[in-house]
């Protein structure tokens, strides 16, 4: 069958015409694939960023549940007779008063918390997590979120109620260090359930 000139340039056309297409759509999968990539990693710093800064709260009001627990001891020492807390557990009932309003996990594993207990007594909690933590300035000088410790010191249990004004406590302890920077000297630290269990 013989071919026209006029019909082999209209065959060439749409062949160049497809290679074309084909390689711009390449381009658009590649320059997607590169957005996409971009986007995750912002959403995953932003998630991570979340879930450090709810650490930081979740820590903090556990470790000053401890100390408004033992603060209480004083008062309470007749039908209490433990100073310091056992359990995460018996922080939050009401006996007579509640100190914490739930039991927190750790939210960067979404698991319990660490206990960190001397003896059978609570003294505060940690993350299980090895990670490295984002926030440098919260966490500074902290390598892993293991390494950050919400624990209570158990300074001002020695206050005394001022008989002229029972706000305003006496012969109160110097305040010890509350912060949550790891410290080396560690008591024993174990999981809910398991209290004598190191970890």
């Amino acid at each position: 069958m013989p071919s026209f000139p006029n019909q082999r340039r209209f065959v060439n056309h749409f062949t160049n015409q497809d290679g074309v297409t084909y390689l711009f759509v390449m381009i658009l999968v590649v320059v997607m694939s590169i957005s996409l990539m971009g986007v995750t990693q912002q959403w995953s710093v932003v998630m991570k960023r979340d879930r450090e800064a709810e650490l930081l709260f979740r820590g903090t009001r556990i470790r000053e549940a401890i100390e408004r627990y033992v603060a209480d001891y004083e008062i309470q020492k007749a039908t209490r007779p433990n100073r310091w807390p056992l359990s995460l557990e018996q922080l939050t009932k009401k006996n007579p008063k509640r100190y914490l309003q739930a039991v927190y996990s750790d939210p960067v594993t979404g698991e319990d918390f660490d206990l960190i207990k001397v003896g059978k007594e609570l003294h505060g909690v940690r993350s299980t997590s090895t990670d490295v933590p984002y926030d440098q300035v919260h966490f500074k000088n902290v390598k892993t979120y293991q390494a950050i410790r919400f624990e209570s010191t158990g300074a001002g249990t020695n206050c005394q109620p001022n008989p002229l004004n029972p706000l305003a406590p006496q012969n109160c302890a110097p305040s010890g260090k509350k912060s949550s920077v790891p410290d080396g000297s560690s008591p024993e630290t174990s999981k809910p359930g398991n209290p004598n269990t190191p970890s």
